[in-house]
């Protein structure tokens, strides 16, 4: 029997692969091998441009902040964007996940709200210990999370409309909790998580880079990263070759919805308190810094390292903005020119590559 004639095995969840439904499982083994290092090398090397890109716009940003602003290297400003971009990276993270899987959440503004208010209720209201309180705050975003993704996946409503549905009910649910009213009073060593340092670089730093790192391992050494990337490539084929679909769109909610909870438990700590008002805009920030570093709205192209480009960029503007004393009114229109180019490019490379 010649290396043709074995019958080809899937190699995400080691079943045969049938012939009738996925026709390239009949060709020479070897393809693979040509594709791995063809088709596989070209995106690597596509992202790594672009990422290259990204960088050099990133440090050209720096330089250009370092020159017309005398603030902008002080050890409190540095302090500040730091903790910002940050903050801002954990929601990002999670909106790689979503993103890479060809899906949307808009809801993660809304469960940082929700979790910065059930995180009042829990240490300030009940006076439980505050490690007992933040479990049960990550907790509550997880099955915000678990919810969407349940839903999304047993269903044929968008992820779009379902997240846009919890948006307003966890934003709803936060103000009628508190009445419309923030809660304060924390303890002194939970606000060391928002405000402390740890060798000289602020805690919310440590925190985003030990989540940075383990995504990109999970996303490109993993398993489960390869389904992702294949089930935002082609959702058909994926659920053809065996991937339980499901479980991955349940899992991807899951990442994000915890993720943001996390930011929020920080910036709960960092402003030491709990406001129903907390994550306005921001899953729209998380979107654009996504897009910025590369990602595919449609699915299948991302990663760790171009979000953390795409988030540090957005936070630098931001505080450029600031320093250079420009009004808050048009911060945000800045903000929102700045995502709708970076969406309108992604859509123009993709017609790019679809053409060649």
């Amino acid at each position: 029997m010649t290396s043709e004639d074995r019958p080809t095995t899937d190699q995400t969840n080691g079943s045969p692969a049938d012939s009738s439904e996925s026709p390239r499982a009949t060709r020479n083994t070897p393809s693979k091998d040509h594709d791995d290092a063809g088709a596989g090398g070209r995106v690597r090397r596509v992202l790594a441009a672009r990422e290259s890109g990204l960088a050099a716009v990133l440090i050209l940003v720096i330089l250009f902040l370092v020159w017309r602003s005398p603030y902008f290297l002080t050890a409190s400003n540095l302090t500040v964007v730091g903790r910002q971009i940050a903050m801002a990276l954990l929601i990002s993270i999670g909106m790689t996940f979503v993103i890479v899987s060809g899906q949307i959440d808009l809801s993660v503004g809304s469960v940082v709200a929700l979790v910065s208010v059930l995180t009042g209720e829990f240490m300030v209201t009940l006076n439980l210990p505050p490690v007992v309180a933040v479990l049960l705050a990550l907790l509550s975003g997880a099955v915000v999370g678990l919810v969407n993704g349940t839903i999304i996946a047993g269903s044929m409503i968008p992820s779009f409309i379902v997240t846009l549905g919890m948006l307003a009910v966890a934003r709803g649910l936060s103000l009628g909790i508190t009445g419309g009213q923030t809660i304060s009073g924390f303890p002194q060593g939970f606000l060391t998580l928002g405000q402390g340092s740890a060798l000289g670089v602020p805690i919310p730093v440590w925190i985003a880079a030990a989540a940075a790192v383990i995504a990109h391992v999970v996303l490109t050494r993993t398993a489960f990263g390869r389904h992702v990337y294949f089930l935002g490539s082609n959702e058909e084929a994926a659920v053809l070759s065996g991937i339980r679909v499901r479980r991955i769109k349940v899992a991807i909610f899951t990442i994000a919805a915890t993720l943001a909870a996390t930011e929020a438990v920080i910036e709960t700590a960092r402003l030491s308190v709990g406001q129903p008002a907390a994550g306005q805009g921001y899953e729209l920030l998380a979107i654009g810094a996504v897009v910025i570093g590369g990602a595919n709205l449609f699915g299948g192209e991302g990663s760790i390292l171009g979000t953390v480009l795409g988030t540090a960029l957005l936070g630098l503007i931001q505080d450029g903005l600031i320093l250079l004393d420009i009004s808050a009114y048009w911060q945000q229109v800045f903000s929102g020119a700045i995502i709708v180019i970076a969406v309108g490019l992604n859509m123009w490379r993709r017609q790019r590559q679809g053409r060649t």
